[in-house]
Formats: C-alpha cells, structure tokens, sequence
C-alpha cells in the first residue's frame, strides 16, 4: 500500500504547487501581457534610434554632397555616367551597339546568349530638362546564367543604364524535358545623354542662315 505523506511532506508539496502555481500567473499576466510588450517596444524604439542616427548623419553630408554635385554638373570630363555624343539618333545607335558588346561578351557562357532582334528607339523629350533619354530594345535567346551576369553589367556599369521593361518566358527550341535551355528575352534598355546647350544650338541655327544659298541660273 501506497504510505500516506507526513505532514512535512504535504507542505512541501503544498509549497512546491504553489510556487507553479506562481510562476504560471507570472507569465500569464505579467511576463505575456506586459514585459514581453515592453520589451518589443524597447526594440522598436532602439531600432528608430539607429535610423535617426543614420538620417542624421546624411543631412550633416548634405551641403558637401551639393558641392560635389554641382562641381561634377560643371565638370564634363567627370560625366561618365552619361552616354557621350550630341546627336540623339547616333547616340540610340551607339547605345544599341554597346549592348550588343555586352550580350557577345557573354556568349559564350553557359548554353550561352545572343541578339535575335534590336532596334533603337529616340523618345520625345521636353527641352528644359538637362537630359535626354535614348533606348534600346532588345530581344535575346539568352541562358539565366549569362543573362544575370548581363543584367548585372547593364545596371553597374558605367555609362548608367537602366533596365526598363524585361519579360522571360521558354523558348519554342527550348526542349521538352529538362532544364529550360535558353530563354526568349524582351527588354527595354534606357539611357541619357546631355541635352545639347542652347548656345550650341543657336550656334547652329546661325550657322545654317550664315551659308551661302545657291544663286539661280542666269
């Protein structure tokens, strides 16, 4: 038979219950309901801190930040990232060409990339803004791996171009089992060149009525 616990025993055991008892109302109503609150308050609060601290620290960077800017606008040889050349057309055809430097140095990697169809495009643009965009549209039967490094070389490289439409989708000689092969790229690639200064540009207007016409026949 099962002794019966002394006394002593019982109230330990109380005691033992007890403190259980204790702890789990301490967690329930204290721990779970307002430290552990507090606490994620503390984090979010040290956390805003840290991004005060850091948005401080760059407008402290703001006036001398505006200098660089301002000496790097009066500096053309510092423009590199602009596309060079005055001419929007020769400009959209030297951006085309440069893409396609790119996509050949890349050729080679993988199932590898190439050019299926390009064309240059020269949008509208308003003549007091300071730049002019010039794009590119490209279609390519590209592998991921040397199209990631592509897509890498577009965006970090200098001049700066950006990637403004792109959509993948397999290839009709893809084949049917395995791995995807080659995808059939679309992309919009986007540029900026200088807009030509209007003393240039009335230099060349002055130029054109300073020519001599042709006389006519006697």
């Amino acid at each position: 038979m099962r002794r019966e616990l002394t006394a002593r025993e019982r109230r330990g055991a109380a005691l033992i219950v007890l403190a259980l008892v204790l702890w789990a109302a301490w967690w329930l109503l204290v721990q779970s309901w307002f430290l552990d609150p507090l606490n994620a308050l503390d984090e979010q609060a040290e956390m805003l801190r840290g991004q005060q601290q850091r948005y401080a620290a760059i407008l402290q960077q703001h006036d001398s930040l505006e200098q660089q800017l301002q000496a790097a606008r009066r500096d053309p040889s510092s423009r590199t990232s602009l596309l060079p050349g005055e001419d929007p057309s020769a400009v959209a055809a030297d951006l085309m060409q440069r893409s396609l430097d790119l996509v050949k140095a890349h050729a080679d990697q993988g199932p590898g990339c190439e050019v299926t169809q390009r064309m240059p495009i020269t949008p509208e643009h308003d003549g007091a803004e300071p730049y002019r965009q010039v794009k590119v549209s490209l279609t390519l039967e590209c592998a991921m791996e040397p199209l990631a490094r592509l897509l890498h070389d577009f965006e970090y490289g200098q001049p700066f171009l950006f990637v403004d439409n792109l959509s993948l989708r397999r290839a009709t000689s893809a084949p049917a089992r395995g791995g995807a092969g080659r995808l059939e790229v679309h992309l919009l690639l986007r540029g900026y060149m200088q807009q030509a200064s209007s003393s240039a540009q009335a230099g060349k207007q002055s130029g054109k009525a300073s020519a001599p016409g042709t006389e006519p026949d006697a």
